[in-house]
């Protein structure tokens, strides 16, 4: 019986994932085929080993911190026209705030990676979470829009830290098969966490007329995340280069969410800061990692400038132009999406792994990243006619049902493709997830940063048909990027330089 290591699984650009008949020694999932990889140690302590209620209670714990922040980066939309009126300013003005705590999660994501592999997962996500949750109550006390600002900015600074984390932990404790299903689910929570917020704070506004409480609202989703870092996180990196027996002892969980485990045990278990930095240097410059931002670039922005056009429209009195309605009739049109997201997961949670088992029966056990890329291809079918439909809707004032189609068709799109990046990413460049994850999630809020600015200046000037019809057509050109890296993937992964 042939005896296989690890990384003897690595064949041709591609990853041995199904034994296919082979005779060879290595350990299988309960179908007795399915390759497990990484191969677990027999070390307890190791994340792959953890019990499967530990695992996913900690998945629960990432994809909550994940949906806390676009939560509270969304949910004070419908106040800016209560803030607007306290403060004597234009409510576009007082949605500038909301703008730059975007640009400022797509900044922390960034900031935050080099420290994970510096100083480790768990520390960085108690921290940064007691952090945004003391900056999220100073928003809610703020007596000015001046101090509202800053404290929204920074807000998004902190909280954004599980978004780009999260990957690191589900390709920590998961196994390689597992990675889409895993990223499925903790996507349907960060996804639908900008439409929540609105509906919420809609809720709120239109029952109580206060913007604070939207906000108090806020500080308790950030105060629920603490409570779960606190009773379920650990911490899940494992360095692989070291034995079992070399590995140090983990002591007390409470020392490792704090980081005080990690500090003791730092030289030689964890990466320095200049390797840190090099490793975030290093993942930009993956020429296929580049084709994959350029695609989703192209789409996810539009998801944030719909989010923001609608909230606007369907507030504003039918005299201006605008639907009119009460700020609880506009959050239970903020259902949409959210349903569209479950659907999209429903969908995709089996798609995806169909995906994944046709291609490597195909080819004798052996998978390839590009697969799921197909799903990409997919997604575009939900979202260009989606837009278009939204825009003729919107520029026509017809029936909001018809808007509710357009805004789900986009959004089940918008979780298919999602789950495709993230997993294509993590699958192509394994030993790099939170720098991957990190892109990936600049990408997606920088374009909603600068979509926040012009979405409805654009569509007041030309029309809601021609701006959405005009980002449908950049939808559909968005797949050209995807197509060559379909095309020549496998080749593009291996430029670039080597993440260390």
């Amino acid at each position: 019986m042939e005896n296989v290591k690890t990384n003897d699984l690595i064949r041709n650009g591609g990853i041995l994932l199904d034994i296919e008949g082979r005779d060879i020694s290595l350990k299988t999932a309960k179908d007795g085929h399915t390759i497990l990889v990484p191969q677990p140690s027999d070390n307890p302590e190791d994340p792959v080993n953890w019990s499967q209620t530990k695992k996913h209670l900690i998945l629960l714990t990432i994809a909550w911190g994940a949906l806390c922040a676009d939560f509270t980066s969304a949910a004070p939309i419908p106040c800016i026209f209560l803030q607007g009126a306290e403060w004597h300013i234009n409510p576009n003005r007082v949605n500038y705030a909301n703008n730059l705590n975007v640009l400022m999660m797509g900044i922390g994501g960034l900031l935050w990676i080099p420290m994970i592999s510096f100083w480790g997962r768990a520390p960085v996500l108690f921290w940064t979470c007691i952090c945004g949750t003391l900056l999220t109550i100073g928003a809610t006390l703020a007596p000015n829009f001046e101090v509202y600002y800053g404290m929204r900015a920074t807000m998004g600074l902190f909280l954004t830290a599980p978004q780009t984390i999260s990957i690191a932990y589900i390709k920590d404790i998961f196994f390689f098969h597992e990675h889409a299903r895993k990223i499925g689910l903790w996507a349907s929570l960060y996804i639908s966490s900008p439409y929540l917020g609105p509906l919420l704070g809609n809720f709120i506004v239109g029952g109580t007329g206060k913007w604070e409480d939207v906000l108090w609202m806020c500080v308790g989703v950030c105060c629920l995340q603490l409570v779960l870092i606190v009773l379920f996180l650990d911490e899940s990196y494992y360095n692989r280069t070291i034995p079992a027996e070399g590995q140090p002892p983990r002591g007390s969980r409470l020392m490792r969410i704090t980081g005080v485990w990690q500090i003791k045990n730092h030289t030689g278990y964890f990466y320095t800061l200049t390797g840190a930095l090099g490793r975030l240097a290093a993942t930009i410059t993956k020429p296929a990692l580049l084709l994959l931002l350029l695609g989703y670039f192209m789409t996810f922005m539009w998801s944030i400038g719909i989010n923001i056009t609608t909230s606007i429209l369907f507030a504003t009195p039918q005299a201006f132009g605008g639907y009119g309605f009460s700020p609880t009739s506009v959050g239970y049109l903020y259902f949409t999406p959210i349903v569209a997201v479950i659907i999209g997961e429903i969908f995709g949670h089996f798609f995806n792994d169909y995906l994944a088992h046709r291609y490597i029966h195909k080819h004798k056990g052996v998978f390839e990243p590009e697969v799921r890329l197909t799903m990409i291809y997919l997604s575009s079918i939900f979202m260009v006619p989606g837009l278009i439909l939204l825009g003729f809707a919107l520029a026509q004032h017809m029936h909001y049902g018809v808007i509710v189609v357009g805004w789900g068709s986009f959004t089940i799109g918008v979780m298919l493709a999602s789950v495709a990046v993230t997993t294509y990413a993590i699958d192509s460049y394994p030993n790099a997830p939170g720098e991957v994850s990190g892109f990936i999630n600049f990408m997606r809020v920088i374009g909603g940063f600068t979509v926040g600015y012009y979405q409805q200046p654009w569509g007041a000037k030309v029309g809601y048909d021609a701006s959405f019809g005009t980002q449908a057509a950049i939808c559909a050109l968005s797949l050209v990027p995807i197509a060559a890296l379909h095309r020549y993937g496998k080749l593009l992964r291996f430029k670039g330089k080597e993440i260390k």
